[in-house]
């Protein structure tokens, strides 16, 4: 077979599944447990070379033997439908397969993740700011929760945890679990992360949130960080921001919104109104592929000041591939 007719034969097979799939023909899942499915399909590494007819075979076994994500009945997880552009743009990414570090070797594609974090920064009411693209909303949260970290104390980077001041974590007890995580990689410990009380919608409460840090104050803590989450997991609840970011002022605490899952409802005219405050934040973590139909993995972590990710993740000597030249503001492989 010619290359253009394995191309064109597997972009067959993919709008037949999509087609079938949109259509509702397919059901969402056709399920089997590990040992059946283990017996329907040859899973062992062949010692020779196989053809491209096993390569399609293959590829129909694997895309009748997936959760169709995409299916209108798909409601399992936070992120499902299907957004055709974006689709495209994934085959496009898999094409040119190049990484992101400097501009020299993804100069377009640069160019266009630095738009889309300008659009995103004027969104959120960052007027000044900056941000990265990143591996899921955990890692975003994590580097949110680093970089307040290190913003307060700078030393960090070179000299450790050993001997620091003891920090802590307020987040709502409707939270990710990530920020537990977070605080565990950090050094933190996650007996540091208070979790503050909801009300009966799930939203952080206000005069707990208060209580606590004054709490960890009496205890000799530092309260560093605060995460609001914009849509909670379990009930989709949008905490307080504006009420939160005047705590945050008072005590000169860092803000974080962890809009993983609600994210994407600050596009919305009807329901903006639930963000109000959020341009008073520090960070922001906003993951298009839960409600915008991307596909995964599409995260992205906003800081207000444009710089502050680079102040604060990076102190290395990367001159071996970060050279000296005009478009060092275009190498983003510095700020992850």
């Amino acid at each position: 077979m010619t290359r253009k007719e394995i191309l064109g034969k597997t972009f067959e097979l993919i709008n037949d599944y999509q087609s079938s799939v949109a259509s509702g023909e397919k059901s969402v899942i056709n399920y089997h447990q590990p040992h059946q499915l283990k017996d329907k399909i040859d899973l062992k590494l062949p010692s020779k070379a196989g053809n491209y007819d096993n390569l399609f075979s293959d590829i129909e076994k694997y895309m009748k033997h997936s959760v169709h994500t995409s299916h209108k009945q798909f409601l399992n997880q936070l992120y499902s439908g299907e957004n055709l552009p974006a689709l495209i743009g994934e085959f496009i990414t898999a094409l040119t397969n190049t990484s992101m570090y400097t501009y020299e070797v993804a100069p377009l594609a640069t160019l266009i993740e630095k738009e889309l974090i300008n659009k995103m920064c004027r969104i959120a009411g960052f007027t000044d700011g900056g941000g990265t693209f990143t591996t899921g909303g955990s890692n975003a949260n994590m580097l949110a929760m680093m970089s307040a970290r290190n913003k307060l104390l700078p030393d960090i980077k070179k000299n450790g945890l050993m001997g620091a001041q003891t920090l802590a974590v307020f987040v709502s007890d409707q939270s990710h679990y990530s920020f537990d995580t977070a605080a565990n990689i950090l050094g933190i410990g996650s007996d540091h992360v208070y979790k503050i009380k909801s009300d009966s919608h799930g939203r952080m409460l206000i005069e707990d949130l208060v209580k606590a840090i004054e709490t960890s104050l009496i205890k000799g803590e530092t309260p560093f960080f605060i995460a609001a989450t914009a849509g909670t997991t379990l009930l989709g609840a949008f905490d307080p921001l504006d009420e939160i970011a005047e705590i945050a002022q008072n005590y000169k605490i860092w803000m974080h919104v962890d809009g993983s899952f609600g994210g994407s409802i600050i596009l919305s005219t009807k329901y903006k109104y639930l963000f109000n405050g959020i341009e008073r934040a520090d960070s922001f973590t906003w993951n298009p592929h839960k409600l915008m139909n991307v596909p995964l993995i599409a995260s992205v972590l906003l800081v207000k000041e444009k710089d502050r990710l680079l102040k604060n993740l990076t102190n290395l000597d990367t001159d071996y591939i970060y050279h000296d030249n005009d478009v060092q503001e275009y190498n983003l492989g510095k700020q992850s």
